[in-house]
């Protein structure tokens, strides 16, 4: 699919700053663009590695931030994340200078002779005419969204053809579960093209909401699906649709059956269960290793992690207190852990996150604990309020305790998974850098830091002992 963005092959000197370490490299790019560029290089920077990219323009010196969209043999493709008007007009005043004059600098379709538009893309050509570069970019943005709203009408196309396939009998169990992960991820590929190329997060959040509307009849048919759009509790990511992804288990029937089914296989999915599996395994050894600790459990949800140790909480007599802000979360997990007999060793409390950062008041409502952990609240979380939570509750343990939280590493799951078929958009998209950051502000440098990942990798979970 075309880019529609105006590129030249260049040999401009380069400056690459890694975000969140102190390290630099000097390099040169090859291939430039309004989006983004490609780097020669011989050093090895991973996909979604955050970046900010330096280099010297005829106009003004062109600074920028982006990320790596992918390694090839002879260098690093990197897209700009966000760039000033002036570095922008910088760039385009070098670019429109420095285009190929035989070819659309947008699709790079061959003129035949002299135009004022391709013929291909439509876009206009003549780069030096005044206001071309918001010509340009308004014409862009029209069609990308164009191509929003024929790629939408295919996948309900598509999804309809396959539901009739269903009520016929036409198809077996495998090829339909196949079609509807190909339309699913289809859309949702082309999501990501689309986010890249628009850049515009306000516009982009219109589209979404566009496209859930226009494929609400369809796709909620997945009880996954329409859960994770209207979210009855009036937050994200509440017990029900946790316990059901735990579960692992569609809980539909028709076409709804086979989009509860790849929801429930996405990454992000695979990486909650293997969150519980994680979190029981690190939760498992400290029990072992200690008698009567008094443990915090912070955004309980289903309690299905400590279900899952209720022998080791037994055999340790820990004491521990859940909190939850959901009523109906805390009730669920009373009952749950009852029935498995720890309900003297476990109390449950409504209380709000957000509230502990007050270090006085936390060492009243709680006391000292032994461990304190997390795995799913802080993903919600901003960063105004990560680092000075992160400090409170680490000043909550006793010598020798440990604050164990776990973060979703943005850069190994697809985020349009969950923003476009749902309405899955309030977790916070950070990296390894970008937690490690928020710990060093809280006062924890990367030397007081343990970390380790669930079997997906995608979990990072965060240990830090006092």
């Amino acid at each position: 699919m075309a880019r529609l963005d105006a590129r030249c092959k260049t040999h401009i000197p380069v400056v690459i700053m890694v975000k969140g370490e102190e390290r630099n490299f000097r390099s040169v790019a090859s291939n430039l663009g309004l989006g983004g560029a490609f780097i020669n290089s011989s050093f090895s920077l991973p996909e979604n590695t955050r970046v900010r990219l330096r280099a010297p323009m005829p106009y003004g010196e062109f600074e920028a931030d982006g990320k790596v969209l992918r390694r090839e043999e002879n260098g690093v493709a990197v897209k700009f994340m966000e760039v000033g008007e002036d570095a922008r007009s910088s760039l385009w005043e070098y670019i429109k200078e420095h285009v190929e004059k035989t070819a659309c600098p947008f699709c790079g379709a061959a003129f035949t002779g002299e135009t004022t538009a391709c013929s291909n893309c439509g876009m206009s050509a003549d780069m030096v005419e005044p206001g071309h570069l918001h010509k340009y970019q308004n014409q862009r943005i029209a069609a990308w969204c164009s191509m929003l709203d024929m790629e939408t009408t295919r996948f309900l196309d598509t999804i309809t053809e396959i539901e009739g396939q269903l009520e016929n009998g036409a198809c077996e169990h495998d090829l339909i579960l196949k079609r509807t992960g190909d339309a699913l991820y289809d859309l949702v590929d082309f999501a990501v093209e689309f986010e890249d190329a628009v850049q515009d997060m306000e516009l982009i959040l219109q589209k979404r909401e566009e496209f859930r509307v226009k494929t609400n009849y369809m796709l909620s048919k997945s009880w996954f699906m329409n859960h994770a759009r209207i979210w009855p509790k009036g937050y994200q990511g509440d017990y029900k649709i946790l316990d059901g992804i735990y579960k692992n288990i569609p809980l539909s029937r028709g076409i709804g059956y086979y989009l509860d089914y790849h929801l429930l296989h996405s990454m992000l999915a695979k990486a909650c269960r293997g969150r519980l599996a994680k979190a029981k395994e690190i939760l498992g050894a400290e029990l072992l290793r200690r008698k009567g600790p008094r443990i915090l459990d912070i955004g309980c949800g289903s309690s299905r992690d400590l279900f899952g140790m209720a022998a080791d909480i037994k055999d340790s007599n820990a004491d521990i207190t859940c909190i939850d802000i959901d009523e109906d979360a805390l009730r669920f997990s009373l009952d749950r852990l009852g029935y498995a007999g720890l309900a003297d060793q476990i109390r449950f409390r409504k209380y709000n996150v957000a509230r502990m950062i007050n270090r006085e008041k936390n060492l009243r409502e709680f006391g000292r604990q032994d461990i304190i952990f997390s795995t799913g609240v802080f993903n919600y979380l901003p960063d105004r309020l990560v680092p000075n939570l992160i400090g409170a509750l680490h000043e909550l343990l006793n010598p020798g305790g440990k604050l164990i939280i776990a973060f979703e590493d943005a850069g190994r799951y697809r985020i349009q998974v969950y923003t476009w078929p749902t309405k899955w958009d309030a977790l916070m998209q950070r990296s390894e850098a970008d937690c490690r950051a928020l710990f060093e502000t809280a006062g924890f440098p990367a030397g007081a830091l343990k970390m380790t990942r669930d079997k997906t990798g995608v979990i990072m979970f965060f240990t830090l002992e006092r």
